[in-house]
């Protein structure tokens, strides 16, 4: 069979639980981050895939904060996609990213860029 297409480079989203002190997001916030990402990705792709806990019985993220480690339940979103859509989607990814950590009370935000991992800081109010 042959191959129709290739989408070499990937871009993604993690999407935290818990704010910056490590207390949990109100389920109706990560609802509303859940939506904001997904539409940003429909807009964006004509496909994407997420990861809510199905594909893995539990996705954790786990980060430091002075002396202490906080571990989260986080959920992903990603897509793999063109040389040419990764250039003109990456900062709207960004700015994705900003808002997600401003909305979340965040310091920092990671979206999944090819085989490794950005952190992206809290920065702007809109996506």
């Amino acid at each position: 069979m042959p191959i129709v297409g290739r989408l070499p480079h990937r871009l993604g989203i993690i999407l935290p639980s818990r704010d910056h002190a490590g207390r949990k997001l109100p389920e109706n916030a990560r609802q509303a981050l859940r939506r904001t990402a997904e539409n940003w990705f429909a807009k964006a792709f004509p496909g994407f895939t997420e990861d809510r806990l199905q594909i893995r019985p539990r996705l954790r993220g786990r980060w430091g904060s002075g002396s202490s480690v906080t571990v989260e339940e986080v959920e992903e979103i990603w897509v793999y996609c063109s040389a040419a859509d990764f250039r003109k989607h990456r900062r709207g990814l960004m700015h994705l990213a900003e808002w997600v950590a401003a909305k979340a009370d965040q310091d920092a935000v990671a979206i999944l860029v090819d085989s490794g991992m950005e952190i992206v800081t809290r920065e702007s109010e809109e996506p």
